[in-house]
């Protein structure tokens, strides 16, 4: 056989090989996704998105658009609610089923960072890029949580590929499909748009001048796209400023982040310095791939940075944004975390570094991984709790006229998501206060209107069951208050018959 055939050979045989490997690699991101799946039961904010997107797209708009004095009812666009509401009509609201949602979506990520990965470096680069996909507990962690961080993700790598693509001679519908991409992305969540900044600015870190403009147009399109809920904006960032629980970021927030891009939190104390070690070892090895592959193979080592970029500009931005009105959110990271990933497979899988340092790094990935991911499917502490077994609990003990009383929305949405036909009422957050973030509009649209005070919620009730994380009792005495008002009200009103614990979570059945 001639050169030219055997040339002809080989790349029929890798072509035919690639997409095995990636279906590999997927089936494997798949098993690694399935534990916890539905065991671990939804927590609280996972409960809001079913509750909330099972009323529909008119009665989410009403509870999230809804202003009273200018200020929105919340602070999320409607793209993943309206999804998970579609989805839910097809395979239905267990756990399983609006969790495989975002499931399928991480799959989604692994492709796509494989994808990424095969077109800035080789196959070689994208099969270990989809492998660390695969494995990252940060990944894992949204891939299993009915959320829209998933989805988020999905769409900003979308995006970066579409937009890669377009800058390096592809069709103007390229350009269109990063616009409709980018456009999604803020449909699903406002701090996507951190990310696009970063994005937007490649053209010039590639020196691709003649790109400019039509990265300008296509932004324009992408905002002209958003408009609709661009004009809404404003109420929602005057939500943010009205009452909102993230505080200002300190530095220690940038290192908490590195923790959750190379492994997980929370971590058992002991483990902490070690993950760090290993996270601040691999950045250093990164970095000096990063240099050399700069000084020896120029264009891989200029992606290299673009992707460091890409990775580190969001959080960057984020972090002084915060300074001015506190968005620091790692989970909205998602997407910078995925594309620090692709950046840590090229830099322990470019040849520019000497073997032992790789090994050592890929060592450290490994240990970080398994500590994560252990910690990640053995973890059942706040804000998790077995809402099924108090339900059981309640369905058995409790007496005709009882009521059942949460102190707060954090335990009632799980507990009436998990049995709806028990009337689980609830006190309202503080006005005002960072955890009031559950409106009037949107209390109506779920149904579940929160009360004033114990005494207006019990009434003539001859018998309370009273659910409360122990967590918000210590949060009371760290205060300097001896007891949490509505614990100390009920104490003093009715006899504690019983008391019941469920990990963090605790029940009380007071009598008259």
């Amino acid at each position: 056989m001639s050169e030219q055939g055997v040339c002809m050979a080989a790349m029929m045989r890798k072509a035919l090989r690639e997409p095995w490997i990636l279906i590999l690699i997927l089936l494997v991101a798949l098993l690694v996704r399935l534990p916890c799946l539905t065991s671990r039961p939804l927590w609280y904010d996972e409960a809001f998105s079913v509750l909330f997107s099972s009323q529909g797209p008119s009665a989410m708009a009403y509870g999230t658009l809804t202003q009273e004095a200018g200020v929105a009812a919340d602070i999320h666009p409607l793209g993943y609610y309206t999804l998970l509401w579609l989805w839910a009509k097809i395979v239905g609201t267990t756990p399983f089923a609006v969790r495989s949602l975002s499931l399928i979506l991480g799959l989604g990520i692994v492709a796509l960072g494989y994808g990424l990965a095969r077109e800035l470096f080789s196959e070689r680069i994208a099969m270990l890029a989809g492998w660390v996909l695969a494995f990252s507990p940060f990944q894992v962690h949204y891939a299993q949580e009915a959320r829209m961080y998933a989805l988020l993700a999905l769409f900003m790598l979308g995006a970066t590929l579409a937009f890669w693509h377009a800058l390096h001679g592809g069709s103007n519908w390229l350009w269109l499909a990063f616009s409709m991409l980018a456009a999604a992305g803020m449909y699903v969540h406002n701090l996507a748009a951190l990310y696009l900044v970063c994005l937007a600015l490649t053209p010039l870190f590639l020196c691709r001048w003649r790109a400019l403009g039509k990265t300008v147009l296509a932004g324009l399109g992408a905002i002209c796209l958003y408009l609709p809920w661009l004009l809404r904006l404003p109420s929602q960032v005057a939500r943010l400023q009205w009452a909102y629980w993230i505080e200002p970021p300190r530095l220690t927030e940038l290192v908490r982040t590195l923790l959750v891009f190379v492994s997980y939190l929370p971590l058992q104390r002991w483990l902490l310095p070690i993950v760090l070690f290993l996270g601040i070892l691999m950045v250093v090895v990164g970095c000096w791939a990063t240099l050399r592959a700069l000084r020896t193979v120029g264009r891989s080592g200029r992606r290299a940075v673009w992707l460091v970029g890409l990775s580190g500009g969001p959080v960057l931005l984020m972090f002084l944004v915060s300074q001015w009105q506190p968005i620091y959110l790692e989970r909205a990271m998602l997407p910078a975390g995925a594309i620090f990933t692709i950046w840590l497979a090229w830099c322990l899988g470019t040849p520019v570094l000497p073997l032992p340092a790789r090994r050592v790094a890929w060592l450290a990935l490994g240990l970080a991984f398994v500590v994560g991911l252990f910690s990640h499917f053995s973890y059942l502490g706040f804000p998790y709790a077995p809402f099924g077994e108090v339900n059981a609990l309640l369905r058995e003990q409790a007496t005709s006229g009882e009521i059942v009383l949460h102190s707060n929305k954090i335990t009632a949405l799980p507990a009436a998501y998990d049995d709806p036909e028990i009337e689980h009422r609830y006190l309202a957050d503080p006005q005002g206060t960072g955890s009031d973030t559950l409106a009037p509009a949107t209390q109506l649209v779920l149904g579940m209107i929160a009360d004033d005070d114990a005494a207006g919620a019990v009434g003539s009730s001859p018998g309370v069951w009273f659910v409360i994380f122990s967590r918000e009792i210590e949060d009371y005495l760290v205060l300097g208050l001896e007891e949490h008002p509505a614990l100390g009200w009920l104490q003093s009103e009715f006899e504690c018959r019983d008391e019941y614990a469920f990990g963090e979570l605790h029940v009380y059945h007071f009598i008259r």
